[in-house]
């Protein structure tokens, strides 16, 4: 059962290095995402709203020539936005509504070069890039009386043309899957600060593919270790002057996240994480009104299992994690609690590099969080959904503490 369901992935998991760039064949890559956002202030009913970001980024090429690729890349995001505001008005509550929508959308044609040094490529390109902008806003106010004023409508389109210049390397790790690292500008020299990281997917009729055979992965063996974590601290200080009055004012921050899991039977990894943060806030001046001191908290769990599919060098993945994160702040005057929670599923590929290594991205990826914070002069709520799938993501390496033999 699991070989037909391996062939049936065969695309993602072929054995053949050493993709050529002949004529015919192409390439695509990119990602699409969607995100959804609720959330309601209950404090004096004032404050409730929504909005959602689709986004895509592709990019497709085919090879006109042996070595040269024409391409195209398209790239656009979304964000639409509904708030709603109650108020009092003469003893009549009205409602105000504000809408907007903002669109971007940028389309670059291009042309490149390829260099082939086994098994790494290197290309150079350049194209026009051309982008469209656009914002819509809408404000109004409505009451069961009135049930709607007249509203208030502002329009703003753009357009923009320049010149599109890009370098890169290709590291293939299948007959159709590379790493691709990728620098590009408006201008030259190429800006370094542009700098794109992700996987290439490779067409082509002349690909067989073929499934990679199993081999003895040391890094997924039963009774392995995995440790990591996250650190920071930070400290700042600033001097404001209002009038005669001098406002001293410092602050410090402390976050720590240490991570360990294990693999609890072949390819089968459980694991866990303690977050901890301290937020600390301290302002002391001659005018009594402007001083204060705050100190925000908070400590989490976060839970996790994945697994992945098969003992070979490059394998999918599935991680299924979930966290609670519970804090809070001791102002002067107040307390205010915050409690988030949040489920994800996350599918991937992992590489097996060298004994001790796994480099892991994300292909897919779904979650669904649920924040609320409470206290004497707040009471909000939100929730945010998020579904994203696409070939461009960050990267992960992960160092695996192995028993000894």
């Amino acid at each position: 059962m699991k070989k037909r369901l391996f062939t049936a992935l065969g695309l993602l998991l072929t054995g053949v290095a050493g993709a050529q760039t002949q004529k015919g064949n192409g390439l695509i890559s990119g990602d699409v995402s969607i995100n959804y956002c609720r959330s309601d202030n209950q404090y004096n009913n004032n404050t409730s709203g929504y909005h959602w970001k689709p986004a895509l980024n592709i990019t497709v090429g085919r090879f006109v020539a042996d070595n040269w690729l024409l391409g195209l890349s398209v790239s656009g995001n979304l964000n639409a936005e509904t708030r709603e505001n109650l108020f009092l008005d003469s003893q009549i509550t009205r409602t105000l509504t504000q809408r907007s929508n903002q669109i971007q959308v940028d389309i670059t044609p291009f042309v490149r070069r390829y260099w082939q040094f086994a098994p790494v490529q290197v290309f150079a390109g350049a194209g026009l890039s051309v982008g469209l902008s656009g914002v819509k806003n809408a404000n109004w106010v409505s009451d069961q009386t009135t049930q709607q004023t007249v509203p208030v409508r502002h329009r703003d389109v753009g357009f923009q043309v320049g010149p599109y210049l890009e370098a890169g390397a290709n590291y293939f790790v299948t007959n159709r899957l590379a790493l691709q690292l990728s620098v590009s500008s408006q201008s030259l020299p190429l800006s370094v600060a542009n700098v794109g990281t992700g996987l290439v997917y490779w067409t082509g009729t002349g690909r067989k593919a073929t499934l990679q055979p199993e081999r003895k992965n040391g890094q997924t063996n039963r009774g392995n270790w995995i440790v990591e974590g996250d650190f920071s601290a930070g400290r700042g200080s600033a001097n404001t002057t209002t009038g005669t009055a001098v406002t001293r004012s410092s602050s410090r921050s402390f976050y720590v996240s240490p991570s360990v899991g294990c693999f609890i039977s072949k390819n089968n990894l459980l694991g866990i994480s303690i977050p901890v943060s301290v937020n600390l806030f301290d302002s002391n001046s001659q005018n009594p009104s402007f001083a204060n001191r705050n100190n925000y908290w908070s400590v989490g769990i976060s839970p996790y299992f994945q697994h992945y599919w098969t003992s070979t060098r490059l394998t999918p993945y599935t991680r299924v994690g979930a966290t609670y994160f519970t804090g809070g702040s001791k102002p002067d005057d107040s307390d205010m609690s915050r409690v988030n929670v949040n489920a994800a599923i996350n599918i991937g590929l992992a590489y097996m590099a060298g004994k001790r290594f796994i480099i892991e991205t994300s292909l897919a990826n779904a979650s669904l969080a649920y924040s609320s914070a409470n206290g004497s002069e707040t009471d909000n709520s939100s929730w945010d959904a998020t579904l994203s799938a696409g070939l461009r993501g960050n990267f992960a390496v992960r160092y695996v503490l192995t028993r000894p033999d």
